[in-house]
């Protein structure tokens, strides 16, 4: 709910801008030159796509530094397809790797195929490109470039993330999620515990065991559904080091309103008399909870495009 009226009133804050036509631009670009924050770059991206003017001047403000592109980004999401679509094709096209990552970047927040263009992108000279690229073939669903993938997976999560989707196998990625602050772990390991949840027991042993990685494997140890874990995560409840990655599980397992917890601080219960109070009260829609339905269709359906999990307009705000 929160989350929408905040989209609401930046959607407000936003035409006002785009109304106001030059005057509305100048502002924007001026608190970017000014502040140059991921914010302003969004206000400015979005006002300039709106009016269809200075795209490059806003190109240029925000692919220097990452919270400008973090900005473009955010902005790129924002637009409708069709607003971008002309320019994102120029993009795709460009010999700039900025661009060309930008284009990816556009495609992907909107689920949008480039159909036989992405296997080039797979091949393309820039790093960052490519991987931008495994990603979008990951989040398509797009199994006919396994191959190209397996090319790919080399220390970067994407392909990896890619070929568990596909059938390929998920050890890899239980791999990457136990080295030591890897680059999207915890999405790894999430991903690993969809795909092969038989696994999850010894893998996440190892990474309990360890305390580099210890408070991760916990956090996650609801993933599965397997509630025989639940009398575990209650005592690890009592150790002030694990109570933040217990609490992270245990709402992966029961998703419930967090606000009910407050009733055992009151009057302690049992786990079991705990959850049967509470079994009929609706789950808790937690951006979490939704984030980890869109991967499981996702393993489900393999060659389906993933819905964009932080669009969540059921909500009355958007209505």
């Amino acid at each position: 709910m929160q989350l929408g009226r905040t989209d609401q009133r930046i959607a407000g804050n936003i035409a006002g801008l785009v109304a106001a036509g030059k005057t509305g631009l100048e502002i924007a670009a001026e608190y970017a030159e000014t502040v140059g924050g991921a914010g302003e770059i969004f206000t400015l991206a979005v006002t300039a796509f709106a009016q269809g003017l200075a795209v490059e001047f806003t190109l240029a403000a925000g692919l220097g530094s990452p919270p400008g592109r973090k900005g473009l980004s955010g902005a790129l999401a924002w637009t409708e397809p069709r607003v971008i679509e002309p320019q994102v094709r120029h993009w795709l096209e460009s010999r700039e790797e900025g661009l060309r990552l930008l284009g990816l970047v556009a495609l992907s927040h909107h689920r949008s195929d480039p159909g036989a263009m992405l296997a080039g992108f797979l091949a393309d000279p820039a790093p960052e490109v490519r991987s931008r690229a495994a990603r979008l073939a990951f989040e398509l669903g797009r199994v006919d470039l396994a191959g190209h993938l397996s090319d790919l997976a080399d220390g970067d999560v994407w392909p990896l993330l890619g070929l568990a989707r596909f059938g390929k196998g998920a050890g890899p990625l239980y791999d990457h999620a136990a080295m030591a602050e890897a680059p999207l772990a915890a999405l790894a390991l999430d991903a690993a515990l969809i795909a092969a949840p038989d696994q999850a027991r010894e893998r996440l042993g190892a990474m309990l065991r360890l305390p580099a990685t210890r408070a991760l494997a916990m956090s996650r140890a609801g993933v599965t559904g397997d509630l025989s874990v639940t009398g575990w995560l209650w005592q690890q409840l009592d150790q002030e080091a694990d109570v933040e990655s217990a609490q992270y599980a245990l709402f992966d397992l029961y998703p419930l309103d967090p606000d009910l917890c407050s009733d055992l601080a009151q009057q302690p219960l049992s786990v079991e008399a705990w959850l049967k109070a509470h079994a009929n009260d609706p789950p808790h829609l937690s951006l979490r909870r939704k984030r980890l339905d869109v991967l499981r269709a996702g393993f489900r359906d393999r060659a389906a495009p993933l819905p964009d999990w932080r669009r969540a307009r059921a909500y009355p705000a958007w209505s």
